[in-house]
């Protein structure tokens, strides 16, 4: 069973970006459709969820034992629910937790396998997902609702010369620009 994911943007905001009345609901579930699609491309090309969610027993493993940092996989951390080691819950209190980049700091280093149940993202909820975000979704979305009307053909006209090509770009360069600074980055 999949998770259900909230879309990063009302669909009264698609809509008002996309000047579609709020009355004209004919292709309502079409842009449901594009709200969580988009949204779940969004999150794949940064890396990141948008809206917070949990993550339930997150592996990382440690063989040889000398970090006292885990790198948790999602952040912004909203809360840390439980850490296992080797079996054994970690004392949540006993740690230093840098909750903005994901980093917990153990005393003593990290050693074997260690599940992590926490809870993070971008934002705690619809509301607060930040303004480039949302504009980056409604961008692509209009890309996408563009490239529907036009059977996804460009051409362009030169003189006498014209020339006609698909274009097959999965993230809008605009929608990208104003995703990139949320990507994930790896240390």
């Amino acid at each position: 069973m999949s998770e259900i994911i909230q879309p990063a943007s009302t669909l009264g905001d698609l809509k008002t970006y996309l000047k579609i009345s709020e009355e004209d609901n004919s292709k309502d579930a079409l842009l449901n459709l594009l709200l969580e699609s988009c949204t779940i491309a969004a999150e794949r090309y940064m890396g990141r969820y948008i809206i917070a969610r949990g993550i339930n027993e997150e592996p990382h493993d440690f063989e040889n034992g000398k970090s006292k940092y885990l790198q948790l996989g999602q952040y912004p951390v909203f809360e840390i629910s439980k850490i296992v080691q080797n079996g054994e819950d970690i004392e949540i209190s006993s740690l230093k937790t840098d909750k903005h980049n994901g980093l917990v700091k153990k005393s003593t280093p990290w050693r074997g396998a260690v599940l992590a149940t926490y809870k993070a993202g971008i934002a705690d909820s619809q509301a607060n997902v930040p303004a480039n975000i949302r504009l980056a979704l409604w961008q692509w979305i209009a890309a996408i609702l563009a490239e529907q009307e036009s059977g996804g053909v460009k051409s362009e006209t030169l003189g006498d010369y014209s020339v006609s090509y698909y274009d097959e770009r999965q993230v809008p360069a605009s929608s990208a620009m104003l995703l990139e600074s949320y990507r994930k980055v790896d240390l």
